[in-house]
């Protein structure tokens, strides 16, 4: 056997995490996890690896060492040549990451990216925001990641949130795609009205898109805390002043849109409408899964489920609603492990989730 070239350690086990997690669309934490992604890659023709040894690896039992084929056959699922290949190119990333001060080496405790932002020395991060613009997506992933990661630690969010409040990568990397729902960020609602100030519903169909997304993330952020006085009046901005037809609503992507049509469900409930016009409202929005779910992708089934299931949990949705909606989705169950279509729906919700941001740090 030839000789391995990097390590097994916990650096690319991490990352071998991720991509499965990309791949199969949720985070390997349990042993039926490991038994589908068994039967997973058993299927694909790659050969036969144990839950046993998938559990040990993918939840890096340090004692535990796999044999070098073991690990180029989980690496062959995720499209590489072998082992060596996926560290290659993980490892690359890396250097690219150290390169322009995302990570901190290891004589630093914080980033460069960090110290930047901590001394509101901001020019340097503009040339780097702007840069990244052209870079592959990928490496945008890294910048938003660490972006998170510094202002998560820092002790002046909205001098940063003023200052970058109206650059692109800002926007559309860390408060759309990099959006965190549980507002773990300093200042994070803050931030996200200076996003909105730069969004005129009435200008585009993008601006109301953006304009919807910023507001829906607030409207549930403050409903879930029980900021109710905040939460009735962006709903009333939601649902009462923006009106959109069914044609202007289809325009728009479906993450906002499943968004803004789902959480009218917990505003007619924070305003006391009536237990009829709320029953009616959930045979809509079952009724609107049904119809949109053949024409849908597997990525776009994942967010329409997920969207409705997270406002069926927030409204405290009768059981049977919940169970009309995962029949709805057999198909997308046969890909989870075993008897996931049976849970609770708090259960199930995770292998569903969409937020990029969550797949690499989970909300606790």
């Amino acid at each position: 056997m030839a000789q391995q070239l990097y390590p097994f350690d916990a650096f690319s086990v991490r990352e071998l995490n991720l991509q499965l997690m990309k791949k199969i669309g949720y985070s390997i934490k349990s042993k039926s996890d490991c038994a589908k992604l068994s039967d997973l890659i058993f299927k694909e023709g790659l050969g036969l690896i144990s839950q046993s040894t998938l559990y040990r690896i993918l939840l890096y039992d340090k004692v535990h060492k796999p044999f070098y084929n073991t690990l180029t056959i989980i690496t062959q699922f995720l499209g590489y040549i072998d082992w060596e290949d996926f560290c290659r190119t993980i490892h690359s990333k890396k250097e690219f990451n150290y390169r322009n001060g995302v990570l901190a080496n290891v004589q630093l405790e914080k980033s460069l990216l960090y110290h930047c932002i901590q001394s509101e020395s901001y020019k340097p991060l503009e040339a780097l925001f702007n840069t990244i613009n052209l870079a592959e997506q990928e490496a945008k992933d890294s910048i938003t990641l660490a972006l998170y990661d510094s202002l998560l630690f820092t002790s002046n969010t909205m001098s940063f949130f003023n200052y970058f409040g109206n650059n692109t990568f800002v926007r559309e990397s860390f408060f759309e795609y990099g959006v965190d729902p549980s507002f773990r960020i300093a200042n994070y609602d803050e931030g996200f009205k200076i996003y909105l100030r730069n969004y005129n519903p009435n200008k585009s169909v993008l601006d109301m898109q953006s304009f919807i997304f910023g507001n829906c993330v607030l409207f549930r952020h403050y409903y879930i805390t029980g900021d109710w006085d905040k939460a009735v009046v962006l709903g009333q901005t939601l649902y009462n002043k923006t009106l959109l037809s069914e044609n202007e609503i289809d325009t728009i992507y479906i993450f906002p849109r499943l968004r803004y049509l789902s959480l009218k469900l917990v505003y007619l409930k924070l305003v006391n409408a009536t237990s009829l016009l709320l029953e009616d409202y959930v045979y809509y929005l079952i009724d609107y899964a049904k119809t949109q779910y053949i024409s849908l992708t597997y990525v776009e089934r994942r967010i329409l489920f997920y969207n409705l299931g997270d406002v069926f949990l927030m409204a405290k949705v009768d059981k049977i609603y919940h169970d009309q909606l995962k029949a709805i989705f057999k198909n997308e169950f046969a890909l989870f492990p075993d008897g996931l279509l049976h849970k609770p729906l708090a259960k199930v919700l995770p292998y569903f989730e969409p937020n990029g941001l969550l797949q690499h740090r989970p909300a606790q």
